[in-house]
């Protein structure tokens, strides 16, 4: 058993990027859609996927991804309540920065990706128009023979952990077709690190229950973003750990993600081809220093993405600054990348990188790679000492001859 189960919502592609982490894919890895054989054209900006990934000499790399719809089917009413709308007369909540096709309309087939509350309830990141969807389904926990999170099923199901159901809507029920359990977790048992976002539920003792999964922490336990006492009740949080079961983990790290994990710059459907701006922002202390990172993605026709690094010592002085800028488009990759090292407050060294590949589509000619390099040394001036030379005149014997 090996490689990383990461279950989590995509922030920014490049590859995809899941819960902080980049994962690298081709066309050619394992995909479906909520069980059903997809494409990875259908990947987008704010869906829940789950991708079981090993590890590559470039970083992870993806064997399979799974889309996670926690609902595919009808609008069947627009601003319910508190809900922004029902899907299949169940509530949708949208998360800070949602991104949801505009004009919906009531009886309009939506594809919801989202992590569900303490409630059940989903809190969509994405919504998409599905016109030709052909079957809905859902993904939920069986809680009560014939109901799945409040949803009214056609036939019983024993209460279960997570699982999808496919079918069809008759304005009332989902008449079940076809089930699968556990689709949020498909790389169960051949995984050992894991990787999970979800909404926390609630914490008891050394356990904390989020999306289905639940977290143990002790004292060996990381905190990033805020301490155990920020861990309220629909809080959005990363657990980093060793799968000891299916859904249990043994908490490493805890992310306290930020409330913005998507862009609400760009309000829009399909995949993504319009411009769109995401931002990440990560703190983290160990070994008596502080390190700030903060990424901003742009998309408007090439890619653009700014990384910032800070290292701050445990007094809070400067250590290292580090700022990254790529530019990516059809035929050109550039990367700028400036490092600044500090003593005292002092800066001492600052490295600046330029790498560009310029990129030629025939197959007999190389791409072309330029690499320029700058070291500047803030070098203390050397200690000159002045010294004076007084020249004193010859002694002259005034004695003559006797």
């Amino acid at each position: 058993m090996g490689g990383t189960g990461i279950v989590g919502t995509i922030t920014g592609f490049g590859s995809i990027c899941v819960n902080g982490v980049e994962v690298h894919f081709d066309s050619a890895v394992a995909l479906s859609e909520n069980g059903a054989p997809a494409s990875t054209d259908r990947l987008a900006v704010g869906q829940v996927v789950a991708v079981e990934a090993s590890a590559s000499p470039h970083g992870l790399r993806a064997r399979s991804i799974a889309i996670l719809h926690a609902y595919e089917g009808p609008i069947t009413d627009a601003q319910a309540g508190a809900a922004a709308l029902r899907v299949m007369q169940q509530p949708v909540h949208l998360a800070p920065g949602a991104r949801v096709a505009q004009g919906l309309r009531i009886g309009e087939p939506v594809r919801v990706s989202g992590l569900r509350n303490a409630r059940g309830e989903v809190v969509a990141s994405r919504i998409d128009r599905a016109p030709n969807l052909t079957q809905v389904s859902a993904i939920g926990a069986v809680q009560r023979a014939g109901d799945l999170q409040g949803l009214a099923l056609s036939k019983p199901l024993a209460p279960s952990g997570e699982v999808l159901v496919r079918g069809t809507w008759d304005g009332k029920r989902l008449n079940v077709a076809r089930t699968q359990r556990d689709p949020g977790i498909p790389f169960a048992g051949r995984v050992r690190n894991a990787l999970v976002e979800g909404l926390v539920r609630g914490q008891q003792g050394n356990r904390i229950e989020l999306g289905g999964f639940t977290a143990y922490v002790d004292r060996s336990t990381a905190y990033s973003g805020g301490q155990v006492g920020d861990l309220a009740v629909d809080r959005r949080i990363r657990v980093t750990g060793i799968f000891s079961k299916e859904r249990e983990i043994r908490a490493a790290r805890i992310d306290l993600s930020p409330e913005r994990p998507f862009s609400s710059s760009q309000q829009g459907s399909g995949q993504d081809s319009a411009s769109s701006t995401d931002t990440e922002q990560h703190e983290s202390t160990g070994s008596g220093r502080r390190t700030t990172e903060s990424r901003v993605r742009s998309h408007d026709g090439e890619t653009r993405e700014r990384i910032e690094r800070r290292e701050e010592s445990a007094s809070g002085d400067l250590e290292r600054r580090e700022r990254i800028e790529i530019r990516e488009s059809a035929d050109r990759l550039e990367t700028r990348e400036r490092i600044e090292i500090f003593e005292n407050g002092v800066r001492v060294e600052r490295i600046e990188r330029i790498e560009r590949i310029e990129r030629i589509d025939r197959d007999d000619k190389p791409e072309r790679v330029e690499r320029i390099e700058r070291i500047d040394r803030d070098d203390k001036p050397e200690r000159i000492e002045r010294i004076e030379r007084v020249d004193r005149p010859e002694r002259v014997d005034s004695s003559g001859p006797g």
